[in-house]
């Protein structure tokens, strides 16, 4: 058997595949699940939830029901008896072969109007425990991914991972096992021995085949990891965002060689293990022929020696066919083993983060008070360690934001520049130190009251698929309901200094346009125009009680021009609100007028001043510069330009 790069050992075959189904501890854990599954029934509607009642009455009651009516059939048709003498017993079975028709043609649109709702409540409890968390840590944990990904994989086809489904088949299973006990009940009438032989025999050859089933899908779920890569390459070759690279590279070949050969690796050990559980069937074959000759042998015998009627022998060769019903593993056995996942998933992320989260509602934090200036904020001793990795990204880091001021920071990629940020607006908790928000640790007060004094432009700022308008006031999402005329003044007012007032006119249908590259009617924008959007966002949020606003690269993307004209404008504007800013950015041109330059190396800060004052003490920042200066001094005399050291090391 082959090792999957992504799941660890090859998974060994359990030896207790068969009779360990009988173990005590298997039987609590199936009683427990099916208890779980079946306490989801609270989320269904009474019509839906009477309907599915009526299917199982339904089903329950068929088999038992013909086979004691075929009984007097025979009997009297043996006798001799009249066509009206048959016609009570024949319209019995043909009501209850209908009854049965009308079940199996019922069943998908009453599993359908319970399962929806169960799938949609569940849904809602993990993107509940998604959010709840006061920071987003949580997110980037791979077995939060994993178990986000089994709880939310809910389709079509042979990758059904449905709690509802797995909750309406639990129902439809239920309903065999009482149907059958009804025909049990009926042939032991006759042959009671038979009848408990029989039902034993086929709830133990259905316990097997579930504890396959179980096992199957066990390791199944421990493929959600390496399937995570293979549904990224998915997204690689099918979507817009990797498209013109793919086709101008020639990459295509590449990357459906990359997708086969992680699918390979990923499903050969489980393909292994479905074929070596298929060659160990010797019990649950050996069981369902003992079963079927049994069901026949002891009725015909007993016939033969003129011990049971014609019409008997019919009655207990229909009740045990009744209670082989219960051995059928067919979409509904794959449906729960497979569809319990979800729900077992969604419990083991309440586990993880759903107390903690409750305890964070039940300790009713106190907001951040405003005093009327922008928040004083320090890291004291801050240590941050990303669950995956083995290294520190900031090790004893002392920082100061000063209220008011324009704060830059400086540092190679992978300093920990962003890092810092997400730990300034509570999105992480340090792995030891604190950060104090006005005197008060950013641990002690309300989250969400704090992040409501923040903007932010990061590098990676999301592009909503909604309007201009929405796009904008999302920075102040308490202004986002308000009527669109008076949201639109509020727009003008606070972005009127800015680039983006250009692009906003510029737009078809202005504040009103769809910006959705895929949407029916929208329209895209380039990277600088998107840029200019989420400044203007930002603007709008300054303009609402945001007095702590952090720039994360913010002129990426934009022209020399454009991106002058945001330091100007967003910057200077924030110097007047008094505001404070935290900037970071690669080019040292754009952060030479701020009020103060730290250098973040190795996890700490290892310089700190003026753009001046770091120049003269000649550390990483001056070197840094003159590395800058020297490129675009090459650039400049190129074009005729004669720049010396102290010229801003941009392309003007």
């Amino acid at each position: 058997m082959s090792k999957s790069p992504y799941d660890g050992p090859a998974p060994v075959p359990d030896p207790r595949l068969t009779l360990g189904a009988l173990h005590p501890r298997e039987l609590r854990a199936l009683l427990t699940e099916r208890r779980d599954l079946l306490a989801l029934l609270r989320h269904v509607g009474p019509g839906a939830l009477t309907a599915m009642v009526l299917l199982t009455i339904g089903s329950v009651l068929t088999m038992p029901a013909v086979a004691l009516l075929v009984s007097r059939v025979v009997d009297r048709a043996a006798r001799g008896g009249s066509l009206a003498e048959l016609a009570t017993p024949l319209a019995g079975i043909a009501v209850a072969l209908l009854v049965q028709q009308l079940v199996v043609a019922l069943t998908e649109l009453v599993k359908v109007a319970v399962s929806r709702p169960i799938d949609g409540a569940l849904r809602s409890r993990l993107r509940a425990l998604a959010i709840r968390p006061r920071g987003i840590a949580h997110l980037e944990e791979p077995a939060f991914q994993d178990d986000a990904q089994r709880a939310g994989e809910i389709g079509e086809g042979w990758w059904v991972r449905s709690a509802g489904t797995a909750v309406f088949s639990s129902v439809v299973v239920l309903g065999r096992i009482l149907g059958a006990a009804l025909s049990a009940a009926v042939l032991a009438a006759h042959f009671p021995v038979l009848a408990v032989f029989l039902f034993t025999a086929t709830l133990l050859n259905r316990s097997a085949q579930r504890r396959q089933w179980t096992y199957l899908v066990t390791e199944s779920d421990r493929l959600a990891g390496g399937q995570r890569r293979i549904d990224y390459y998915d997204e690689l070759a099918a979507g817009s965002a990797a498209a013109r690279e793919i086709r101008l590279f020639g990459l295509a070949d590449w990357l459906i060689g990359r997708r086969a050969d992680a699918h390979w690796a990923l499903r050969s050990p489980y393909w292994a293990l479905r074929r070596g559980i298929l060659r160990r069937q010797g019990l649950t074959i050996a069981l369902s022929v003992g079963c079927g000759a049994a069901a026949f042998l002891v009725p015909g015998l007993a016939a033969t020696r003129g011990e049971l009627s014609a019409g008997d022998l019919m009655t207990c060769l229909t009740a045990a066919t009744g209670i082989f019903v219960v051995t059928q593993t067919g979409m509904e056995s794959f449906d729960i083993e497979y569809g319990k996942g979800a729900l077992a998933a969604v419990q083991r992320l309440e586990r993880r983060y759903g107390d903690a989260a409750l305890v964070a509602e039940q300790r009713r934090l106190p907001a951040v008070q405003r005093n009327g200036r922008a928040a004083e904020v320090r890291l004291e001793n801050v240590s941050f360690t990303y669950p995956t990795a083995e290294r520190a990204v900031l090790a004893g880091l002392d920082l100061e934001i000063r209220p008011g001021e324009v704060l830059a920071i400086v540092g190679v990629n992978g300093a920990g520049k962003t890092t810092l940020t997400k730990l300034i607006a509570g999105l992480y908790e340090p792995s030891s130190g604190r950060v104090r928000v006005d005197g008060r640790d950013l641990t002690e007060v309300d989250a969400e009251s704090w992040r409501r004094r923040i903007g932010t432009v990061y590098q990676d700022y999301v592009r909503y698929p909604a309007t201009a308008r929405d796009n904008i006031a999302f920075g102040a999402p308490e202004t986002a309901d308000l009527p669109e005329t008076q949201l639109d003044a509020l727009i003008r007012r606070s972005t009127g200094a800015s680039s983006a007032v250009a692009l906003l006119d510029a737009l078809p249908q202005g504040l009103s346009t769809l910006l959705w590259r895929t949407g029916s009617g929208g329209r895209d924008l380039s990277g600088g125009q998107w840029q200019k959007l989420a400044v203007a966002r930002t603007l709008h949020a300054t303009a609402h009680g945001r007095d702590l606003v952090i720039l994360d690269e913010p002129t990426a993307n934009m022209d020399v021009k454009a991106e002058l004209e945001f330091f100007r404008s967003v910057v200077e504007g924030c110097r007047r609100r008094g505001v404070s800013v935290v900037l970071i950015s690669h080019r040292l041109s754009t952060i030479r007028d701020a009020d103060r330059i730290v250098v973040l190396d190795h996890g700490r800060i290892t310089e700190t001043g003026s753009h001046p004052e770091l120049l003269a003490a000649d550390g990483t920042y001056a070197r840094l510069w003159r590395l800058q200066a020297a490129r675009f001094d090459e650039t400049g005399a190129a074009h005729g330009h004669d720049d010396d050291d102290e010229t801003e090391p941009a392309v003007r």
